[in-house]
């Protein structure tokens, strides 16, 4: 897999960017920190993804990745809670990426772990639900990242080729969920996992923030 890099005139390359949204596009300043601080207490978090496991198709993912769905399933429940009681936030330059990128016609979509009431919720009341063509909760398949099963229902719907698509997000899993549905991978490292992290699965691209990925376009 090539070393992850910084790269420009993004948007000219893929048809379909699809994004993750807890860390990626929405600012997570509370659950960061809760984040963080069960990484110190548990030293279970991400302690060893399983990147061997991006080549095997055949796998019965709630056995081998137990630990990453109760790593999901934890902070699913964290943010579920959290925004019950607070007002989403976007990262710096989401807005602005959005329209770039619908100004260059490309299609976007959300593939998320978090439940698809509260992303509806939360789009709305942000005022960006009309850029997303899909928004897919992968608790609507019974399957939290990294199994790539909502992923694969987005290429399924919109009929673009892996080839062609694009998914960004904030946290290993969401590289290896790419990886399993064999499309091209971006991370984000302004969200619940560092740069060092998601360097460490070489994803294709990798950013330090969104504005730096905004810049790429």
């Amino acid at each position: 897999m090539p070393k992850p890099m910084r790269a420009h005139g993004l948007a000219k390359k893929y048809k379909l960017f699809v994004f993750d949204w807890d860390g990626t596009l929405l600012y997570l300043r509370f659950p960061l920190a809760v984040n963080e601080a069960i990484k110190r207490a548990f030293r279970l978090w991400n302690v060893s993804a399983p990147k061997n496991l991006v080549d095997i198709r055949d796998y019965d993912m709630k056995k081998t990745l137990a630990h990453e769905e109760f790593k999901n399933t934890l902070l699913t429940l964290v943010t579920d809670v959290i925004f019950l009681l607070n007002k989403p936030k976007l990262h710096n330059d989401t807005i602005k990426m959005l329209k770039m990128l619908k100004k260059k016609h490309r299609r976007i979509a959300i593939f998320s772990n978090s439940g698809h009431y509260r992303l509806l919720k939360e789009l709305s009341y942000l005022g960006i639900k009309d850029y997303f063509e899909m928004i897919v909760s992968a608790r609507d398949f019974h399957a939290t990242k990294p199994d790539p099963a909502g992923l694969k229902a987005v290429l399924y719907t919109t009929k673009v080729r892996p080839s062609e698509a694009i998914y960004f997000g904030d946290m290993v899993d969401d590289i290896i969920a790419a990886e399993l549905a064999d499309v091209h991978t971006c991370g984000v490292a302004d969200g619940f996992d560092s740069y060092h992290t998601l360097k460490s699965v070489k994803p294709e691209y990798l950013f330090r923030s969104m504005e730096e990925l905004t810049k790429s376009l």
